[in-house]
């Protein structure tokens, strides 16, 4: 049974962790660093979403011990690195950006830096399918604040409030939400708190249709792996 249906005319995706498996990588590295300092690894969850600065800042404010923080610059190279090795889609990401390619305008709009995520999403074949990318390396402050979704909808020529973005993340939502976009939260994880007007666990459970610029959202389809 169809739960919800939303008019879109123009999406805007976040890439870790939404159109690609690469958040596992980011978190992986926190929860290193953290050990290193003398904190709780298991605090790596709330650095999902975090530019490498942000979470540089939050890595001295965590510290306990006496190892040195590393700097923005290491973080990224040990980062980018890591995504290398990462080529997979995440569930329901191809089927639905080829359903909207062409049909509505479509944007990212990630924290990461513009040379990583382009060569996530030309690894995993979606790059083509986006009109527009924007990446941190565009905007002067990242995501929790809506300048990413601001320079996005900007370069599809339209406002935020035109844009559904879809974001797995509190900081992320929470700068779709401040840009003014329609947010569908997409995480299976319920202790992360996100910002927005629709929550799914995964993108298998929406449908796009073209004939009337139509997403559908079915819950059913959440465990149709």
């Amino acid at each position: 049974m169809i739960d919800t249906a939303l008019p879109v005319r123009a999406a805007i995706f976040d890439c870790d962790g939404i159109l690609v498996d690469s958040e596992r990588p980011w978190l992986d590295l926190m929860a290193f660093h953290l050990e290193r300092l003398g904190a709780d690894r298991t605090a790596a969850e709330s650095f999902r979403g975090l530019t490498a600065a942000e979470a540089v800042a939050r890595l001295d404010a965590v510290r306990t011990g006496t190892a040195p923080v590393p700097a923005v610059a290491e973080v990224d190279r040990a980062y980018s690195a890591a995504l290398t090795a990462v080529s997979a889609p995440m569930p329901g990401a191809p089927e639905l950006v080829r359903a909207l390619s062409g049909a509505v305008p479509i944007a990212v709009a990630s924290n990461g830096r513009r040379a990583d995520v382009r060569g996530l999403l030309d690894r995993t074949g979606l790059l083509p399918h986006f009109d527009e990318v924007v990446t941190i390396d565009d905007v002067d402050r990242g995501k929790p604040f809506p300048d990413i979704y601001e320079q996005a909808a900007r370069a599809l020529g339209l406002t935020p409030a035109a844009a559904v973005a879809f974001e797995d993340s509190r900081v992320g939502s929470q700068a779709a939400h401040t840009a003014g976009c329609t947010v569908i939260g997409v995480n299976a994880d319920p202790s992360v708190a996100l910002v927005s007007a629709v929550r799914l666990a995964d993108l298998k459970q929406l449908r796009f249709d073209p004939a009337t610029s139509t997403l559908h959202l079915d819950s059913r389809r959440s465990d149709d792996r």
